[in-house]
């Protein structure tokens, strides 16, 4: 019986010591903080190591000055086309779909990426946490 005792103790004492080194040197999140990636987000770096269609939901002359490579233009005054634009671009190439606004403010990469989801089931889409601005940093 004390060996047994003293095998559950050791076993305690590494997981303990485990669990405390994962917390404290940033490893695990801590168990109190928000979620990193809200539901459907993507973080560049993530993005990045995958094939991507990029959506810009930003405005044309943002679009105009900058972009991301390759990306699509989302024109809100013609939505039906922008779908049109970016469902051609999916089905010659069903890569994952990351839709990016001005920055984490803006909500309108959520909005568009629903819209994709709806009309699009079968494609793997996000939204890019940060916008335009995580590409700058």
């Amino acid at each position: 019986m004390p060996k047994l005792l003293t095998e559950f103790a050791l076993i305690a004492l590494f997981t303990l010591t485990g669990a405390t080194y994962s917390l404290v040197s940033g490893l695990a999140p801590l168990p109190w903080a928000p979620p990193m990636l809200a539901p459907g987000e993507i973080r560049l770096v993530d993005a990045q190591a995958l094939d991507v269609i990029w959506v810009d939901a930003r405005s044309r002359a943002e679009f105009d000055q900058d972009h991301a490579p390759e990306a699509v233009f989302y024109d809100p005054a013609d939505p039906a086309g922008s779908l049109g634009r970016i469902l051609e671009r999916w089905f010659l190439s069903p890569d994952v779909i990351v839709v990016y606004c001005s920055d984490q403010g803006c909500d309108k990469s959520k909005q568009v990426a629903e819209e994709l989801r709806v009309n699009l089931p079968d494609a793997e889409i996000y939204s890019l946490k940060g916008g335009w601005a995580s590409w700058a940093r």
